[in-house]
């Protein structure tokens, strides 16, 4: 495997006193499509927004290219190439397409840059410069998970985290966002860390698997033998 770009060891998070996440380690290699299944409550989602900066860990350490990064603000992972696309999208509802994907590259202080990555977000989604003048909040779900995803990528991330692309959308969808996230990872060249449910359409994505279940790693290691679904359901 290539070297880490993206690390946490020993990593526990939660909310309040409540802990949701105990003591995961995890290693993203640069360039890798990272997957991470699991049950809903197993802590997926809190260990993602540990690792962004979006809630304090409570013990152990996040790192980026080998720097600690545990707890930085979202803006400043952000600065540093690293971005989240949230469940639910995370797009402003009241702007145009236009409007959103400029706020995107809020944290890009060469703007000279800002055209060429416009023209990778409509080379990638289309609909997104056709419609750059409709209000983000008239999209469909799937519409509007492209335009997250174009958001994220205006700041040209080196890292890409994604929470549920999937969620609440139509089987066809789903196959093109998941083309899309592929795209990114083999053109633009991001490492990809992704929480997912629908097992099916992601599963042929990952270069490498991690099944947390109650805030604890149970399984790391290759997609194959969780084609298996008997294996898979074992795990969960």
């Amino acid at each position: 495997m290539s070297e880490a770009i993206l690390e946490t060891k020993g990593l526990a998070a939660g909310y309040g006193k409540k802990r949701a996440v105990f003591g995961v380690d995890l290693s993203l290699a640069k360039g890798e499509k990272l997957l991470i299944l699991g049950h809903n409550g197993a802590g997926k989602t809190t260990l993602l927004r540990a690792i962004f900066g979006l809630i304090e860990p409570m013990a152990g350490s996040v790192m980026l290219e080998g720097r600690d990064i545990t707890g930085r603000t979202p803006a400043a992972n952000v600065a540093d190439g690293v971005a989240f696309v949230p469940q639910g999208h995370g797009i402003f509802k009241s702007l145009t397409v236009r409007d959103n994907l400029e706020l995107g590259a809020f944290a890009e202080n060469d703007k000279g840059k800002l055209p060429e990555r416009l023209e990778t977000v409509h080379d990638l989604f289309p609909i997104l410069k056709e419609r750059a003048s409709q209000v983000a909040g008239t999209f469909s779900g799937g519409q509007q998970q492209m335009l997250a995803i174009g958001m994220a990528l205006m700041h040209g991330p080196r890292v890409l985290i994604l929470d549920e692309p999937s969620i609440g959308l139509a089987p066809n969808l789903v196959e093109r966002v998941m083309e899309a996230i592929a795209t990114i990872n083999e053109k633009l060249g991001a490492s990809i860390l992704m929480v997912e449910q629908n097992v099916q359409l992601s599963l042929p994505l990952a270069d490498r698997v991690m099944v947390i279940k109650t805030g604890v790693t149970v399984y790391e290691g290759s997609p194959e033998p969780l084609r298996d679904h008997v294996e898979l359901m074992k795990l969960f």
